[in-house]
């Protein structure tokens, strides 16, 4: 048993130490597709399936966006023409994320919107590395939930 909770502990140790080394590189602000996925690449986090989302979110906002998947969670990325066109489109969206103008979407778990730039983001899940990494990116949410509840 205390060898068990040994390796636990070392294992979760790892997991907060690869969280804080952020990949070796730093975070610099993503206010592009590109530089979001040089964001979460330098976190440490493996970018593939990038493509233009075309089916269940592509509504959600005046252009389609793309679907990323980072160290297997999906977040979705919205580039705009210009800040005040994302400003415009970020408006839309509820406290709580659930809302976007006249539609409502039923998230599998906790969204958090973020906004920098021409960018909008939405990650619609509960891994901190994916959270602290758009946070550092892109800055605090705007809207939705904390992974945590809060």
């Amino acid at each position: 048993m205390l060898r068990r909770l040994f390796f636990l502990a070392l294992a979760a140790f790892s997991v907060v130490a690869a969280a804080c080394s952020g990949g070796g590189s730093e975070i610099e602000p993503a206010d592009s597709y590109d530089s979001l996925k040089a964001a979460l690449e330098a976190a440490g986090m493996q970018v593939d399936n990038q493509g233009e989302n075309n089916f269940l979110f592509s509504g959600l906002f005046s252009v389609s966006g793309i679907e990323l998947t980072a160290s297997g969670e999906q977040i979705l990325a919205f580039e705009f023409a210009t800040p005040e066109e994302a400003s415009e489109q970020a408006a839309l969206v509820s406290e709580d994320g659930y809302g976007i103008g006249l539609k409502y979407v039923n998230w599998i778990a906790t969204p958090q919107f973020f906004k920098n730039g021409k960018m909008i983001v939405v990650y619609d899940g509960s891994q901190s590395l994916v959270t602290s990494t758009l946070i550092a990116a892109m800055g605090e949410q705007f809207a939705g939930e904390s992974p945590d509840g809060a």
